[in-house]
């Protein structure tokens, strides 16, 4: 609904402004600020997933971000399911950084419905990601749940091989933030039969190591390095360069050798696969909290 359909308090948050604070000890004080209570819950919610807003009013365009972390505040549990949905908008990095710091403060009400997200194909990749930390969350500001919370991440790395890298990768990122040693047979089955992300997570030697069950004296420094993606070695090999310019730029002929080495085969796929601008043309960014979709408002991006 439109802003001028808000009441006090409530119609406060539309006043705010950006967000001064990420960490969640450092967010301000909605509750104790603005007076708000339980009664305010479902017009909080309304506002969250609000798109009749002025998105070019530096005020009222962050609101929503406002409207959760008071749902949160107020440990509100009518606020899951909604807020699980603002959780489909994976391109505001607001909501993908903040949501799953939401759902620990409202807590282990949260846990069904988390770990339903999880289990759906729907869900994009980072949606479920943030899901996931969600569950790490509950763990950490909960801790009587902690165990609960690492079998259902557990449980949905089980399911890895019809999973994408990325999320293997951040399930087993959230498992290792809670030091889960008792998930360590189904971390290593995912390594082995992947797919797997190291670049969220990092070899199976660090991951070892991060669970105390080994030291990286058992290692070998091969093992130690997690395998290159194919998407990364023409950058590496093009910071390389740059990096090898900088320093003969006094050299004569450098620059016509380092242009000559540019046109190395391997550089010819930059921009292709997950580079390529025409594979991420539709997704350009644009003013807002994140990409611009069909239908939707524009939103801030944070920055």
């Amino acid at each position: 609904m439109p802003a001028n359909d808000y009441h006090a308090p409530v119609a406060q948050l539309l006043s705010c402004g950006r967000p001064k604070n990420i960490s969640r000890t450092e967010w301000f004080d909605y509750v104790g600020a603005y007076g708000l209570t339980d009664e305010h819950i479902s017009a909080l919610i309304q506002l969250a997933a609000e798109e009749e807003l002025d998105w070019e009013d530096e005020g009222e365009c962050y609101a929503p971000i406002h409207a959760y972390r008071a749902l949160g505040q107020l440990q509100a549990e009518a606020a899951i399911q909604p807020l699980l949905c603002l959780l489909d908008s994976d391109d505001s990095d607001w909501f993908m950084e903040d949501l799953p710091i939401v759902f620990g403060m409202i807590g282990p009400a949260c846990l069904p419905a988390l770990t339903d997200y999880l289990n759906h194909a729907e869900p994009s990749t980072w949606s479920k990601a943030a899901a996931a930390g969600g569950l790490e969350k509950i763990a950490v500001y909960h801790p009587g749940h902690r165990d609960e919370c690492v079998e259902r991440l557990t449980e949905a790395l089980s399911r890895h091989q019809q999973q994408p890298p990325e999320l293997n990768g951040s399930l087993v990122a959230r498992l290792l933030n809670l030091q889960a040693s008792e998930s360590v047979s189904v971390i290593e089955k995912a390594y082995k039969e992947g797919p797997m992300d190291k670049m969220v997570c990092g070899s199976w030697a660090r991951v070892q190591i991060e669970l105390g069950l080994a030291t990286a004296a058992d290692f070998s420094p091969e093992e130690l390095r997690h395998k290159e993606p194919e998407w990364m070695s023409p950058l590496r090999q093009m910071a390389d360069l740059v990096g090898e310019l900088a320093q003969s730029d006094n050299e004569p002929g450098a620059f016509a050798s380092l242009k000559a080495a540019s046109k190395d085969a391997k550089l010819k796929q930059f921009g292709q696969g997950v580079l390529s601008t025409k594979r991420n043309k539709a997704s350009q960014p644009k003013p807002g909290f994140g990409t611009q979709r069909p239908k939707r408002k524009k939103k801030k991006r944070k920055r």
